[in-house]
């Protein structure tokens, strides 16, 4: 639920190119790698990405139904960072594709002050908890011998490097950070927790009323 905010990602069509530059750099050292002494243990590493951004669908897919069934208002699905490139209507809720599938927010609204910080905190928390519960349930349905062999089954090697994708993202969002843009501070879902449980009450209190007041909704 991190929000990318306008002035990051790339812009300007200098840092395009550098972008796109280093995306084919990044895909031809891969595939000298794989190439090289090929086994197909080496392509876990390629499944790993290319899992990353339908595990960031799923990761603001959680915030969004989580805020839904507490009974906020889910006002916009941003998937990625940079340059927005798509956008479309999910029923009520604007879903906007952008450049970088990196990382994404969810924009959302409390309607009322009825356990705002209880709430708060488990629209947080289903970002990541949602990887980390999928990771899980993989762990479930093989075995924790299954999924941790090595192996040469592609299909097998395909579904490690998912759950590891999976547990790696959804524990790095737990772990709390900030950033600051010329607009405001930004807080990531693990420092988005601990604000929503320890800010001083009033403090807490006038931003929720400043959230559910605030014409363009909050971005999480």
């Amino acid at each position: 639920m991190h929000d990318p905010s306008p002035q990051r990602g790339p812009q300007t069509p200098g840092e395009k190119l550098f972008v796109r530059l280093l995306v084919m750099a990044m895909v031809c050292f891969l595939s000298v790698e794989l190439a090289q002494d090929f086994s197909p243990v080496k392509l876990s590493v390629l499944f790993f990405f290319l899992f990353w951004c339908p595990l960031l669908v799923l990761h603001e897919v959680g915030h969004a139904v989580m805020a839904a069934a507490l009974g906020w208002s889910v006002e916009q699905i941003v998937i990625g960072m940079g340059e927005p490139l798509k956008q479309f209507k999910l029923g009520a809720v604007d879903v906007e594709w952008r450049m970088l599938p990196i990382e994404g927010f969810v924009r959302c609204r409390p309607k009322n002050l009825e356990l705002p910080r209880l709430k708060n905190a488990l629209v947080y928390v289903a970002g990541p908890g949602i990887q980390i519960v999928f990771s899980g349930l993989i762990l479930l349905l093989l075995g924790p011998e299954r999924l941790l062999q090595r192996s040469n089954d592609i299909g097998l090697i395909a579904v490690q490097a998912l759950a590891a994708a999976s547990v790696v993202s959804g524990v790095i969002n737990l772990i709390p950070y900030s950033e600051t843009t010329t607009e405001r501070k930004i807080v990531n879902d693990g420092l988005g927790i601990l604000l929503a449980l320890f800010t001083p009450k009033e403090r807490y209190m006038a931003q929720m009323r400043a959230m559910i007041a605030e014409p363009d909704g909050p971005k999480g």
